[in-house]
């Protein structure tokens, strides 16, 4: 899966002289964003703003993933690569990340393994998360996981990979309630399997 990246200027932006718009404005990969959206402008718009806004939540570490769902479709942005950088996935419902190119989600930080998580998403349980066998480890909210066992992800979970500490965000601009809203979902004894994914050594 390709990752499309917008680059953050690292010095600010000026409108005109004196004038400075933003210290953190973001060049977004727009056809890719409306390509996810369905072509809606408006809601290309808003979806916009969330992200550009995104950093500004997280309250322990700079990285983040945000999942977005947005006109029935659902993908993440992050800034994994660099805190300076955003990483915008296709729509889909299967993401892998680690330190490898082929990863929708690239992450740059050596105690990452090439292909260390997966984060899924579907219509009936929402967003979850499995370590796929990494060296390190994957932990939700300081407790590690089991490999190949995957668990609920909510708004706002910190994530670690390895040692690399993320924090997760969902954002929901459709009008279907996210299933886990209104109950804890806690997902023990299910396998992971990969079906027309991405292939990487070691599977």
């Amino acid at each position: 899966m390709s990752t499309l990246r917008a680059s953050c200027p690292s010095s600010p932006v000026k409108k005109s002289a004196g004038n400075v718009i933003s210290d953190n404005v973001l060049s977004l990969p727009w056809d890719a964003l409306f390509n996810n959206v369905e072509n809606d402008f408006d809601v290309a718009n808003t979806v916009a703003d969330s992200i550009l806004k995104a950093k500004d939540r997280c309250q322990i570490t700079p990285f983040y993933v945000q999942a977005v769902i947005a006109n029935s479709s659902v993908f993440l942005v992050s800034n994994t690569g660099s805190s300076e950088t955003l990483h915008l996935t296709h729509a889909g419902t299967c993401w892998l990340l680690g330190k490898s190119g082929t990863c929708a989600l690239p992450v740059a930080d050596s105690t990452v393994d090439p292909c260390h998580a997966v984060i899924r998403c579907t219509p009936e349980s929402g967003f979850f998360i499995a370590d796929v066998g990494s060296q390190a480890g994957t932990r939700l909210n300081r407790r590690r996981l089991v490999p190949q066992k995957r668990q609920a992800l909510r708004d706002g979970d910190m994530i670690e990979l390895g040692e690399l500490v993320l924090e997760f965000f969902v954002d929901n601009f459709d009008r279907v309630k996210d299933p886990l809203d209104a109950c804890e979902i806690t997902y023990t004894g299910y396998e992971i399997t990969y079906t027309g994914m991405e292939t990487y050594p070691g599977s």
